[in-house]
């Protein structure tokens, strides 16, 4: 059977996270990241928030989301319950079809309300959101690769990362987002980072940094962490 705790802790531990650093970058609360290491799905709110919260996780750390809700629910089937009618209780029950469209009803109410409830517990880094590009504003200018006969080569120039204002939570990585780790910690306002070509950004906080690479700038009006593969 697919350890779905097991497999959390070994990738959490191979990129040499803590449970602190993976609890800023979900907003989610140690103890319930400790929980989900340990299969203590009981621990957890109710079944809705532990499959929500088990994909939010996995999706930090890079893995296959999918799987584990998909193990999660192999694992831990939901229990489907007939409901009733309350105007009508002692007469008779409601057709089993129209139960369990209000159960969906209910499984869609409460994994908002998993989202709403993990927002606005006490930490600092909100919860994980789409790709950059649906929120950069990003201003590019790059020189011509051709004048005239002669080839320009182009340079590769070092990623700047700067805090301007107020401190961003940063975990940078080689190649991508599987790569490994080059820097995880929070950038002080005034603060600089400098990475060669070809690596992958998380930034906790996008709207207290500026981007910068060669005459490429990048920043962002968003509050919700973004990604940046440069």
């Amino acid at each position: 059977m697919f350890d779905i705790g097991g497999s959390l802790a070994a990738a959490r531990k191979g990129q040499r996270l803590t449970l602190a650093d993976v609890e800023r970058m979900t907003r989610l609360r140690g103890k319930y990241l400790a929980a989900l290491e340990e299969n203590a799905f009981d621990a957890l709110p109710a079944r809705v928030y532990a499959r929500a919260f088990l994909r939010t996780y996995a999706d930090a750390l890079g893995l296959d989301a999918e799987r584990f809700a998909e193990e999660f629910d192999e694992q831990v089937p939901e229990q489907e319950e007939e409901l009733e009618a309350p105007q009508l209780r002692a007469a008779y029950r409601v057709p089993r079809l129209t139960a369990r469209v209000a159960i969906a009803g209910l499984v869609v109410l409460a994994a908002g309300g998993a989202f709403a409830w993990s927002s606005f517990q006490p930490h600092s880094i909100a919860p994980l959101a789409p790709p950059p590009a649906a929120h950069a504003q990003v201003v590019r200018h790059i020189p011509p690769a051709v004048t005239g006969k002669t080839r320009v080569r182009p340079k590769h120039y070092q990623l700047v990362v700067h805090a301007v204002g107020a401190s961003c939570w940063v975990l940078a990585r080689r190649g991508g987002a599987g790569g490994p780790v080059l820097y995880v910690g929070t950038l002080a306002p005034g603060k600089t980072l400098r990475f060669s070509p070809r690596v992958w950004l998380r930034l906790g906080a996008p709207t207290a940094v500026r981007v910068y690479r060669g005459q490429e700038r990048w920043h962002w009006r968003t509050a919700s962490p973004v990604d940046l593969t440069a």
